[in-house]
């Protein structure tokens, strides 16, 4: 009797341990998280952007899918966040669950359709000093200066006008009649060289002829160094490769070597003309959010310290 009651109670014990493990199996399969997917008539093509309308109610996976669940993109907040006007980089069937895979991975792929229309994303080069200590970020507006060797006034070549007659043709006694059309202000510049200079050798004439080519041109040999403020009420669309103020605080992109503005086509000419000019180098000035006055500064020299 006693041998029957043992083993009834380790019968007991046994069944009792296969249960508590069957049980917890069971549990495991109902855990389950919810991740995005796409309304079953809505599909995506490569570089098209994601927008809240195309996502259904999400999908539950249980935990045993393992690596699947580990791909796809959960439908929690923040990961809303990161999907939001992000650009596809491949085609996504309609109703598909959403996996990283198909997404660019980095805030880069938002970035064509942050773009306004009519403007330009250009990115330019900056260290910490040029961006303020990179305290700018995604959706700060700064202003864009620049210190350039600056083209003075050119100056007007010796004998641009013709002795105790400035801006005067010369006398016509001894000399053929006049043009019907007046000389262009270079030659009338070189023929009043010629009068006071009648000697001068053919070398001589074509370094007179440079000179007053550049003046009538306005190009001077002479220059001065400025600081010029370039474009005011920046805005800023990236920071490095963060397009968001979240993903700039990231450990990643915590410091930066480039930032991206809006601008239109004109304002990216004049930049790249004059990140050449500035040796690469332009400086970023933080805005008040809510100050967007534009005003009219002079560029700073030795002269106007």
């Amino acid at each position: 009797m006693n041998w029957k009651l043992i083993a009834a109670v380790i019968v007991g014990l046994i069944t009792g341990v296969l249960l508590y493990f069957w049980t917890e199996s069971v549990k495991n399969e109902q855990v389950a998280y919810a991740f995005m997917r796409l309304q079953p008539d809505r599909k995506v093509t490569r570089g098209q952007a994601i927008t809240p309308d195309m996502l259904a109610e999400p999908v539950m996976l249980p935990e045993s899918f393992g690596a699947l669940a580990k791909l796809a993109v959960p439908a929690a907040s923040a990961y809303r966040e990161w999907l939001k006007d992000r650009t596809a980089a491949a085609d996504i069937p309609a109703g598909s669950v959403l996996l990283f895979q198909y997404f660019d991975d980095n805030d880069g792929g938002r970035l064509t359709t942050m773009i306004a229309p009519g403007k330009r994303a250009l990115t330019l080069p900056v260290n910490a000093a040029a961006a303020v200590g990179h305290f700018v970020e995604p959706g700060s507006y700064v202003d864009i200066l620049g210190t350039v060797d600056e083209p003075v006034e050119p100056v007007a070549p010796a004998a641009a006008t013709q002795p105790g007659a400035p801006g005067q043709a010369p006398a016509a006694t001894g000399q053929p009649p006049a043009p019907a059309q007046p000389p262009s202000p270079v030659e009338q510049m070189l023929k009043n060289y010629l009068t006071q200079y009648p000697g001068a050798d053919e070398n001589d004439v074509n370094a007179y002829r440079k000179k007053a080519q550049d003046y009538k041109l306005g190009i001077s040999s002479r220059t001065r160094v400025v600081t010029r403020t370039f474009l005011q009420n920046v805005k800023v669309l990236a920071v490095g490769a963060a397009t968001t103020a979240e993903g700039a605080v990231t450990k990643a992109n915590s410091t930066y070597n480039n930032v991206t503005v809006e601008v239109t086509p004109a304002e990216a000419e004049m930049l790249i003309f004059a990140l050449g000019q500035s040796n690469g180098s332009l400086n970023l000035v933080l805005r008040n959010p809510a100050d967007n006055t534009v005003e009219d500064l002079p560029s700073i020299n030795w002269t106007r310290m």
